[in-house]
């Protein structure tokens, strides 16, 4: 939003509606269920790309340009798997979304997707209790939104909800998607990584200590 505004697009409160605008006619908006949960409605599907856009544009026609190449970057193999996982394409993208945040090279996404749904799929770890939904309040959310500052923290904190959180947490591109829809083959249930980016995957608690 600050991006379109500094190249004279639409201002960045125009953009921010228009993401927010739960009565768009699109797939995107219409599959999602919890839009009053969610601090910005489209978060996730401004699809990680370069764009071009005309000066004075406006918000509805640069809004239309992420969604439709989102619309095309998510292939019917992508639907088809997501299926195949009982899970829809919004809880793809939100997985996503956390892969994307908590996985710094792209070797260790396939691991980390493992763990998050071997968590999801276990009623023994009922929470991802991942850092990265904490960071997206603390940085992205709560310096731009009014009122109570704190009334998403039991929708994204993984530490205190089940599950997935309310929504995703960044617009996660096609390398996490896909991470998302096929995890490694593991039996993982925690992970952790050192200073220097190096990770470490544990079956129990006991050695994740």
């Amino acid at each position: 939003a600050q991006k379109l505004e500094e190249g004279g697009i639409c201002t960045k409160d125009e953009f921010i509606a228009a993401v927010n605008d739960a009565s768009r006619e699109n797939k995107f908006v219409q599959s999602i269920k919890n839009p009053q949960e969610r601090p910005f409605l489209l978060e996730g599907y401004i699809y990680p790309d370069t764009y071009d856009f005309y000066v004075g544009e406006g918000a509805e026609k640069a809004l239309g340009r992420f969604l439709s190449n989102t619309e095309s970057k998510l292939t019917d193999e992508m639907y088809k798997k997501a299926e195949e996982l009982g899970m829809s394409m919004d809880e793809v993208i939100t997985l996503a979304s956390i892969i994307q945040q908590e996985a710094s090279v792209p070797s260790v996404m396939a691991n980390v997707s493992s763990v998050l749904h071997n968590r999801l799929n276990s009623p023994s770890y009922p929470r991802l209790q991942c850092d990265a939904t904490i960071f997206y309040l603390k940085r992205s959310v709560k310096p731009y939104i009014s009122g109570d500052i704190n009334r998403y923290n039991s929708l994204y904190n993984m530490y205190k909800c089940k599950g997935l959180p309310a929504g995703p947490i960044c617009n996660p591109g096609a390398r996490t998607i896909n991470a998302a829809l096929d995890p490694a083959d593991v039996n993982y249930l925690y992970f952790c990584h050192d200073s220097s980016a190096k990770y470490y995957y544990a079956d129990t608690y006991e050695e994740h200590l």
